[in-house]
C-alpha cells in the first residue's frame, strides 16, 4: 500500500530503429550507466505502453468478460481463459512461432550440411575449388550468423509474451480478488491468491511441433550418409525421448511432493516467525528447532530425489553427445566395408548436436511447459469463477450512496443518512442463520450502541450492513455513505500517515483534526519520525491502542454520513477510551450517523439508541430510559451513569490536555525501515562461503578432481575422434601405395574410442551425482544455521524486519538453493570446462588460432564485464521490485472488508498496476540486457568461426587434414551456442548467489544472550518458591528511545498487582524486561537470583504468561497445549476442564483454529506449566465484561498461591489488586493499594478512575475498599 511512482525516464526503444531494436543497441546507454556506478529503479525506462498494466488487464479482462458471456449462451461451456489469452496475444505468438521455423527447420539444418561439403572438400580426391571453399566456409559462417539473427528475436518474443500473459492475467487476478464475497474468502487464501501471480512457460511450445520436423529431417540426411546404421542412433534418441519423458514426469513428481514438504516447513516456520515473543517467553526455541529439523529433513530427502534425477539427466545428456556417434560408427563400420570419413564424422556430430538438445531439453521441457500452463490455467479459471459479493447478494440489500449502485446520489441539506433493516435474516453458509429477523430503523443526527455478549451477532451485523453478509430473507437499505472501522485493526505496511489517508489526497487541516479527535498526537510524538513512522506488517511496531486509533482515523478521515465502528474502545485505557467518546464519536461526527459496537457499557446513557444482542437475534432495543424500563439490568453487566450524571460529567484529563491541536507537519521525512539492496559486485567470499558451509573439505577436493577428469576423458574423446577419422582417410588414400605405415587397424581405433567413451559416462555420472550431493549438504547445513541463528535473535530483529521479508529467506532464498542454483551452477561449471577443452582442441588442430582464441578470450570477459554489473543491478531491482505486488496483494485481500467499505477499490487498482509496471521496468530491461549479451557475445562467436574456417583455407598445405578441420569447426560451432549460454549462466549464479549473500545475512544475526545458565549461577531446581519480584533502577530502551526510567520497586510473593497507565506509557515494556526480551541495565531479582545473570531458559521457563495477543497454533488441541509431549493426557484433560473447555472439545486430536478461545487455550497452558509467577498482558482487552469478571475471578482462585501481574485498561480487572503500579512514560507514579492511591484525589490513579463516570467509579472505589479491608483482616 506504501507507493511512490519513480522518476519518469522516456523508453528509448519507441524511437529505435529496426536495425538499433534488433540488436539492442538501444539499451547501450543503460550498460554505460551501470558499469559506472550502480543503478537504482529511478535509471530504468518506463515500460512500453504496449506493456502497462493497466492497459493489459483492460484487454483481458474485456476478453474474459467475451468468454463468459459466450459461456453463458451454451449450456454445458465452461468459459476458458486460453481462448481470452489467444484473442490479446495469439497474433504475436503466431509471428514468434514463424521465426522459429525458420531457425530450427531451415537455418540449423543447413548448418551441419555447410560444415560436411567444407570438411569434405579438404580431402584429396575432392574437386571443390579454392572458390568453392571459400564460398562453403562463408556458408558456414552465414547460417551461424543467421541463426544468431533469428534464434534471440523469437526468444525475446517468447518472453515477452510470457510477460505480458502474467501481467494481464496478475491484473485481473487482483481486480477478481476486490471483488470477492465473503464464503469465497474462506475457500481461498492470501498464499493461493499470490501464488498464481506467474509467468506462462511458453518459451519452448513451438518445439512440441519444430522438433519433430527437424529430426524427421536430420533422419533423412543421415540415412542418406549411413543408410540402416543410422537406425542405431535414431533408435537410442527416441529411447531417450521416452525416458527423458518419464524422467520429466518422475520430476514433476518429485517437485509436488517437495510444493507440499515446503507448504509444510513454510506453514510451520511462519507460525513460528509470528508467534515468536510467545515462543521465546515459553522458552520452545529448542523444541520448535528440532521441529523445523524433522520437517526440513523429509523436505531435503525429496529435493534430494529430485536433484540425483537431474543430475542423472545431465549426465546423460552430455554423455549422449559422445555415445550416440560412437553407436553410429561403431553399427556402420561393423555392417558395412564403407569408410568411415571426416566429413561422414563431423557432420554426424553436428546433427547430433542438434538433435540431442531437441529431443532431450527442448521438447520435453515444452510438454511439461503445456502440462505446466494447462495445470495454471485452470487454477487461474477456477478463482476467476468464485462467487463475487455483487452475485452473492440479493434485491433484500439496497445500497444508495455517492459511488454505489443502483442509484447514485448525494445526500442533500433535508436528506439524513438513514439504515433499516426489516425482518433480515442473513447466513453465511446457507445452511444455518446467523442473524434472524432484524428490525432496525435508525436516521439522522444519532449514536447508536449495539451491545451484547461475544459471539451474539454485534460484528454479523455490520457485515450485513455493509453488503459482506448476505441477506436471505427481509430487506436492508442503506441510505449514505459509509465509513468503517473493523474490529481487528487493519494496519498495512506504510508509514502512519499512509495508513490514515488511505490512498486519499493529504488535507493538512482536516488531518489535523482528525487525528487530535483519535487521540493520536501524543503517540506521533513519541514514535521516532511522527506519523512519517513506517510501522511493519500488521503493525507490529505499534502497540495494541494505537493499531485501534489509527484503523478509527482511518474511518474518520473519510468523508461519509454513516460511520460504523466495531469495538475500538476495547483496546485503549479508560482516558482514552472516554475521549474517543466524547471528542470524537460525540462531537467531531455530530451530525452523522454513528453506529458503535462496544463492550464499554458506561457509555450507554450517552447513546440515541441501544441495540441488545444475543445468539444472533436483537434482544431488545431503544433509548437508554427505555430499556431501563424495560428491565435490562445493565448494572449487573457494569456500571453505569444515568442520563443526569452524564450532563454533569467533567470533560476528561486528555481533552483538556489536547485543546490545542497541534498540526502534524506536512514535509516530515518519511522512515526508511525497507529492505536495503545490496549494491556493487559480489564478493568472492560469498563463493567461499557457500562451499565451505559444506563442511567437508575432502568432499569438496574429490569433486573438483572428478570434473576436471571428466572434461580431460570428454576432450580426450573428441581428439581420439579427429585421429582416427584422419588415419582412415590417410589409409584410404595410401592404399595404392601399401596403406598408411601408422594405421592401427579399425578395431584398435574402435575399441580406444569405446573406452573412452565408456570413461566419460562413467565420469559424468560420478560428477553429476557428486554435484548435486554436495549441494544438498549445502542447503541442509545453511538452513540449520540461519534457522538457529533467527530463532537466537533478539526481539527487536523481528520488529524491523516483517514476517514477509523472513521467510523469504526461508522461501523464495532457500528455494534457490535447493533446486536452481545447484543445476544452474553445475552446468555453468561443466560448459566453462568445455569451452576451456574446446579453444585447447582447435589451438592442437591449428596452432595459428592461440591469438585469435587468446583476443577473443579477452574480449569475452571484458563484454561480461560490462553486461554483469548492469545485469546484476537490474536483476536486484527486479528482485526488490517484485515484493511490493505479492505483499501489495497480501495486504490487500486481509483488509477487503475496510477496502469496500471505503470504496477505494479504483485507487488500490492503481497501485497495483503502479506496482505492476515498476516490476516490468525491470523485468523487461532484465531480458533486453540478457538478449542483447547474448546476440553481441554470439557475434563474437561467429567471427571466431570465421577466423578459423578461413585459416584453414589461408594456411592450407599438403599436410592439412581434414578430420582436423572437422574438428575445429564443429567444436568453434558448438562454441557459438555454449559461449553465451556459458557467460549468461554464470550471470544467473552471480543473482543466484545473491540468495545466498541474503541467507548468509541471517547466519550470522546477534544473538540473545545464553540460553543455559552458567554452572555456578543456575537457580535451583525449585526456583522460585515464593515469587517475590525486585526491580533495582532499572532502565529500557527501544533501538535508543528510553521507555522505562530507573524503575525500582519490588512485588511481594503472592502479591497480586496491577499495572495501569495511558497506552505507550510502559506497562508491556516491564514484562519485556521481567522476560529480558529486550536486555534492560539495573538489576532485577526473582527470590534473591539476579535474573540478569542466568540463562534465558532458566528464566523464562519459570514464568508463565497470557499475552496481549494470544497465539494458536494449526494443529490439534494436544500439540496447542504440550507441543511437544511434556504431559500425560490426564494433565490435559485436567486443565481443560479448569478452563471451562472440556466438553468443547471431543478429543484432544481435534483441530483448532484462530479465534474466540485463544484466551482460554493460553490460560491453560499457564496453568500446565504450574509457575510461581503469572503475568498478564490485557489478555482480555476484547471480551465483554461479564466474561471478563469470570476470567479475572477463575485466575484468582486458580492462581491464589501465586504472584500474579495484570497489565490492563479496565480498572474493575485491578481495583481487587493488592498494589497498583501507575506508570507514565516509562517512570512509576504511583505504586500502592488502589484505595491508598484514591485517597489523593489529584492522584493519576483518581483521575482515571473519574475518567469511567461517576457510577462506575463508585463501584470502583467501593471495589478497591473492599479489597483493602480483606487484606486487613487477613493481617490482622
Amino acid at each position: 500500500m506504501d507507493f511512490s511512482e519513480k522518476a519518469s525516464v522516456i523508453n528509448p526503444v519507441k524511437k529505435a530503429n529496426p536495425i538499433s531494436r534488433h540488436f539492442f543497441m538501444w539499451v547501450f546507454p543503460l550498460f554505460r550507466k551501470g558499469y559506472q556506478s550502480d543503478l537504482t529503479a529511478d535509471d530504468l525506462y518506463d515500460p512500453r505502453q504496449s506493456d502497462v498494466s493497466s492497459t493489459l488487464g483492460d484487454k483481458l479482462e474485456e476478453a474474459w468478460f467475451k468468454e463468459l458471456e459466450k459461456a453463458s449462451h451454451k449450456s454445458g461451456t465452461k468459459p476458458r481463459l486460453r481462448n481470452a489469452l489467444w484473442a490479446c496475444f495469439g497474433k504475436y505468438y503466431a509471428a514468434i512461432f514463424i521465426l522459429y521455423f525458420i531457425t530450427e527447420c531451415i537455418l540449423r539444418v543447413a548448418q551441419p550440411l555447410f560444415i560436411r561439403e567444407l570438411v569434405r572438400s579438404f580431402s584429396e580426391h575432392s574437386d571443390v575449388s579454392e572458390g568453392g571453399q571459400y564460398g562453403l566456409a562463408c556458408g558456414v559462417i552465414v547460417s551461424t550468423f543467421m541463426i544468431t539473427m533469428f534464434f534471440h528475436p523469437s526468444f525475446h518474443g517468447g518472453f515477452i509474451t510470457a510477460m505480458r500473459c502474467r501481467i494481464s492475467c496478475s491484473s485481473i487476478i487482483y481486480r477478481k480478488a476486490l471483488r470477492l464475497s465473503k464464503a469465497s474468502q474462506g475457500s481461498t487464501t492470501v498464499g493461493q491468491i499470490t501464488n498464481i501471480l506467474f509467468d506462462l512457460n511458453l518459451l519452448f511450445l513451438p518445439y512440441f511441433i519444430m522438433g519433430p520436423i527437424q529430426f524427421l529431417i536430420f533422419v533423412y540426411f543421415l540415412w542418406d550418409e549411413f543408410g540402416t546404421s543410422s537406425l542405431a542412433g535414431f533408435g537410442v534418441v527416441i529411447l531417450m525421448s521416452v525416458v527423458q519423458y518419464w524422467n520429466g514426469t518422475l520430476s514433476t513428481e518429485f517437485r509436488r511432493k517437495i510444493a507440499v514438504k515446503t507448504d509444510e516447513r513454510s506453514r510451520t516456520m511462519n507460525e513460528i516467525i509470528v508467534a515468536i515473543r510467545v515462543i521465546k517467553m515459553y522458552a520452545w526455541e529448542k523444541p520448535f528447532t528440532n521441529l523445523i529439523n524433522k520437517l526440513r529433513k523429509l523436505e531435503m530427502s525429496v529435493i534430494r530425489k529430485r536433484s540425483y534425477l537431474r543430475g542423472i539427466y545431465l549426465s546423460v545428456y552430455s554423455s549422449a553427445l559422445k555415445f550416440l556417434p560412437f553407436l553410429t560408427f561403431l553399427v556402420f563400420t561393423l555392417a558395412t566395408d564403407e569408410d568411415l570419413t571426416p566429413d561422414k564424422v563431423f557432420f554426424t556430430v553436428a546433427v547430433y548436436n542438434v538433435i540431442i538438445q531437441n529431443t532431450m531439453y527442448f521438447i520435453p521441457s515444452a510438454a511439461s511447459g503445456i502440462g505446466e500452463i494447462m495445470v495454471s490455467l485452470k487454477r487461474l479459471e477456477t478463482f476467476l469463477l468464485l462467487e463475487e459479493k455483487g452475485e452473492s447478494m440479493s434485491k433484500n440489500y439496497v445500497r444508495i450512496d455517492t459511488v454505489g449502485s443502483p442509484f447514485p446520489i448525494d445526500l442533500g441539506p433535508g436528506e439524513s443518512p438513514r439504515v433499516c433493516l426489516n425482518s433480515a435474516t442473513a447466513s453465511w453458509t446457507g445452511d444455518k442463520n446467523h442473524l434472524q429477523d432484524i428490525q432496525m430503523d435508525v436516521s439522522g443526527d444519532k449514536v447508536v450502541v449495539i451491545v451484547g455478549p461475544v459471539g451474539s451477532g454485534k460484528t454479523t451485523l455490520l457485515h450485513a450492513l455493509l453488503g459482506e453478509l448476505p441477506i436471505q430473507s427481509g430487506r436492508c437499505a442503506i441510505h449514505g455513505r459509509i465509513a468503517y472501522a473493523s474490529q481487528e485493526p487493519w494496519i498495512f505496511a506504510a508509514t502512519v500517515r499512509q495508513n490514515i489517508l488511505f490512498g486519499r489526497p493529504f488535507h493538512q487541516e482536516k488531518y489535523a483534526e482528525v487525528t487530535a479527535a483519535a487521540a493520536l498526537l501524543d503517540d506521533f510524538k513519541q514514535l521516532s519520525h511522527g506519523d512519517m513512522t513506517v510501522v511493519g506488517d500488521r503493525g507490529a511496531s505499534l502497540s495494541g491502542g494505537q493499531k485501534a486509533r489509527i484503523n478509527l482515523a482511518r474511518a474518520l478521515y473519510q468523508e461519509a454520513e454513516i460511520y460504523i465502528m466495531d469495538d475500538p474502545l476495547s483496546a485503549v485505557d479508560a482516558r482514552v477510551s472516554r475521549h474517543l467518546f466524547e471528542k470524537c464519536m460525540k462531537t467531531f461526527l455530530k451530525g452523522k450517523l454513528r453506529i458503535l459496537v462496544t463492550h464499554q457499557l458506561q457509555y450507554l446513557s450517552q447513546a440515541d439508541h441501544i441495540l441488545v444482542f444475543s445468539d444472533g437475534k436483537i434482544h431488545s432495543q431503544g433509548t437508554f430510559d427505555q430499556l431501563v424500563e424495560q428491565g435490562v439490568d445493565f448494572v449487573s453487566l457494569l456500571a453505569s451513569d444515568s442520563l443526569d450524571d452524564a450532563k454533569n460529567r467533567k470533560v476528561s484529563v486528555v481533552a483538556k490536555e489536547e485543546e490545542h491541536v497541534e498540526k502534524p507537519k506536512e514535509n516530515l521525512k518519511k522512515q526508511d525501515l525497507g529492505e536495503k539492496m545490496a549494491t556493487g559486485a559480489l564478493n568472492s567470499q560469498v563463493y567461499w562461503e557457500y562451499f565451505k558451509i559444506g563442511n567437508s573439505p575432502i568432499g569438496l577436493f574429490l569433486l573438483i578432481s572428478i570434473c576436471a577428469s571428466a572434461q580431460v576423458a570428454i576432450s580426450a574423446t573428441e581428439f581420439w575422434m579427429s585421429f582416427w577419422s584422419n588415419a582412415e582417410a590417410k589409409e584410404r588414400d595410401e592404399a595404392e601405395t601399401g596403406g598408411y605405415d601408422n594405421y592401427l587397424g579399425q578395431t584398435t581405433y574402435l575399441s580406444i574410442y569405446g573406452g573412452l567413451v565408456a570413461l566419460v559416462l562413467v565420469l559424468n555420472f560420478l560428477r553429476a551425482v557428486g554435484w548435486f550431493t554436495y549441494s544438498a549438504r549445502i542447503s541442509v547445513n545453511m538452513h540449520d544455521k540461519m534457522f538457529s541463528s533467527i530463532v537466537r535473535s533478539p526481539t527487536k530483529f523481528f520488529d524491523d524486519n516483517p514476517p514477509g521479508r523472513v521467510m523469504n529467506r526461508f522461501t523464495k532464498d532457500l528455494g534457490h538453493m535447493d533446486e536452481l542454483l545447484p543445476p544452474v551452477f553445475f552446468e555453468t561449471t561443466i560448459i566453462l570446462l568445455q569451452m576451456a577443452g574446446v579453444l585447447a582442441i582447435v589451438i592442437v588442430a591449428n596452432w595459428v588460432i592461440a591469438i585469435p582464441a587468446v583476443v577473443v578470450i579477452v574480449v569475452l570477459i571484458l563484454l561480461r564485464q560490462f553486461y554483469i554489473r548492469t545485469a546484476r543491478a537490474v536483476k536486484r531491482i527486479e528482485g526488490m521490485s517484485k515484493s511490493p505486488v505479492f505483499t501489495h496483494a497480501a495486504a490487500t485481500f486481509q483488509g477487503l472488508t475496510t477496502i469496500r467499505s471505503a470504496n477505494i477499490e479504483k485507487i488500490l487498482i492503481q497501485q497495483f498496476d503502479g506496482f505492476q509496471d515498476a516490476h516490468t521496468s525491470a523485468w523487461y530491461l532484465f531480458l533486453v540486457t540478457i538478449r542483447c549479451f547474448g546476440v553481441w557475445v554470439e557475434m563474437v562467436a561467429v567471427l571466431f568461426l570465421g577466423v578459423i574456417a578461413f585459416s584453414f583455407l589461408i594456411l592450407q598445405n599438403s599436410s592439412q587434414q581434414s578430420g582436423n578441420v572437422g574438428l575445429a569447426i564443429t567444436s568453434a560451432m558448438n562454441l557459438t551456442t555454449w559461449v553465451q549460454f556459458a557467460l549468461r549462466q554464470s550471470a544467473e549464479v552471480a543473482n543466484l548467489m545473491t540468495s545466498v549473500e541474503r541467507t548468509l545475512e541471517y547466519v550470522g544475526l546477534p544473538s540473545e544472550a545464553k540460553l543455559e545458565s552458567k554452572p555456578d549461577k543456575k537457580p535451583p531446581s525449585d526456583w522460585p518458591k515464593n515469587g517475590e519480584i525486585l526491580f533495582k533502577d532499572v532502565h529500557l530502551a527501544y533501538s535508543g528511545t528510553p521507555v522505562l526510567r530507573n524503575l525500582n520497586f519490588t512485588i511481594g510473593a503472592k502479591a497480586k498487582i496491577g499495572i495501569v497507565g495511558r497506552t505507550g506509557a510502559g506497562k508491556s515494556s516491564i514484562i519485556q524486561a521481567l522476560f529480558r526480551m529486550v536486555e534492560p541495565t539495573g538489576d532485577i531479582f526473582i527470590d534473591g537470583v539476579k535474573v540478569n545473570d542466568i540463562g534465558l531458559h532458566d528464566l523464562r521457563s519459570r514464568i508463565s504468561i497470557i499475552p496481549q495477543d494470544p497465539v494458536l497454533f494449526c494443529g490439534t488441541m494436544r500439540y496447542n497445549l504440550d507441543p511437544f509431549s511434556m504431559f500425560e493426557d490426564g494433565d490435559l484433560w485436567r486443565v481443560l476442564e479448569e478452563v471451562h473447555l472440556k466438553d468443547a472439545i471431543p478429543d484432544l486430536s481435534f483441530k483448532v483454529s484462530d479465534g474466540g478461545d485463544n484466551f482460554s487455550v493460553c490460560l491453560a497452558r499457564a496453568i500446565l506449566r504450574e509457575n510461581r509467577i503469572i503475568l498478564m498482558d490485557e489478555a482480555t482487552a476484547n471480551c465483554d465484561p461479564l466474561t471478563d469478571n469470570f476470567i479475572q475471578e477463575t485466575i484468582r482462585t486458580r492462581f491464589a498461591e501465586c504472584t500474579i501481574i495484570t497489565i490492563a485498561h479496565r480498572l474493575n480487572s485491578v481495583m481487587d489488586c493488592d498494589r497498583i503500579l501507575v506508570l507514565d512514560r516509562g517512570v512509576i507514579m504511583e505504586y500502592d493499594h488502589p484505595w491508598k492511591l484514591l485517597q489523593n484525589e489529584n492522584g493519576i490513579l483518581s483521575s482515571l478512575v473519574k475518567t469511567t463516570g461517576k457510577a462506575s467509579s463508585a463501584l470502583l472505589r467501593d471495589a478497591a475498599e473492599l479489597s483493602y479491608n480483606k487484606r486487613n483482616s487477613k493481617q490482622t
